[in-house]
């Protein structure tokens, strides 16, 4: 592939100072400066692009938000989930592991299904927050929550067990944060293929018939002899 050709710029003296670039930063700095100061003195909350003091002073998140995974429970207080294994598969970073049990005599208060999760873990070093494994559930029962908070100072725990995340959901609903149910996507079912019309028996019959090439006779004629030929006995 050739080489382009380097062209050497000559810059004028101003440029070669940089007191005018200079000066066009300060000034686009100061201005912002001044914007900010300004805004700052306002009542109520703020709609300016300012430093928010964190942790005291909290931004609303947006109602699709994706932050740290939760377990649903239903009204009753039962756990959702069957343990399938749909999330896991859906997950592109797989870093979810899902262990399947059977529900026992006696447990029907705790759990929906007649089976549940008896691993449930969350590799959040791996996860990309894309949403796959919210979508792929067919119970509605891991949903990724409000939660953003999710520095830790130990990789252990930055594995979220089942624990976790029924802890996950416990908290997001006393804060009054569960999001919504997700609406089922419609999907259109194909057009049923068209069936061809039944030809009638006798119709096919006769057709058939028709189809059949005629035997020439001069084979005809030969078939006869033939079997002339095999009927006579050989005199004694």
């Amino acid at each position: 592939m050739p080489r382009r050709p380097v062209v050497k710029k000559e810059y004028t003296l101003g440029e070669r100072v940089y007191l005018v670039e200079i000066t066009k930063g300060l000034g686009l700095t100061w201005k912002h400066f001044v914007f900010n100061i300004k805004a700052s003195f306002r009542k109520g909350p703020h709609t300016v692009p300012t430093c928010w003091q964190y942790p005291e002073d909290r931004r609303e998140i947006a109602p699709i938000f994706r932050g740290a995974h939760m377990l649903m429970l239903n009204e009753k207080g039962q756990e959702l989930c069957v343990g399938c294994g749909m999330c896991a598969k859906a997950c592109p970073a797989k870093c979810i592991t899902v262990k399947r049990g059977k529900r026992q005599e006696g447990e029907e208060d705790k759990y929906a299904g007649k089976t549940y999760c008896s691993t449930f873990e969350i590799d959040m070093l791996r996860c990309i927050f894309c949403g796959n494994c919210e979508s792929a559930c067919p119970k509605g029962a891991l949903v990724l929550g409000p939660g953003y908070e999710l520095a830790e100072y130990d990789m252990e725990s930055c594995i979220y067990n089942k624990e976790r995340l029924l802890a996950n959901y416990n908290e997001a609903k006393a804060e009054g944060k569960l999001k919504p149910p997700q609406k089922p996507v419609p999907v259109d079912a194909p057009p049923a293929p068209k069936k061809k019309p039944a030809a009638k028996k006798g119709a096919g019959a006769s057709a058939q018939k028709a189809k059949a090439p005629p035997k020439a006779e001069g084979k005809k004629g030969e078939d006869d002899a033939a079997k002339g030929k095999t009927e006579e006995k050989p005199a004694e």
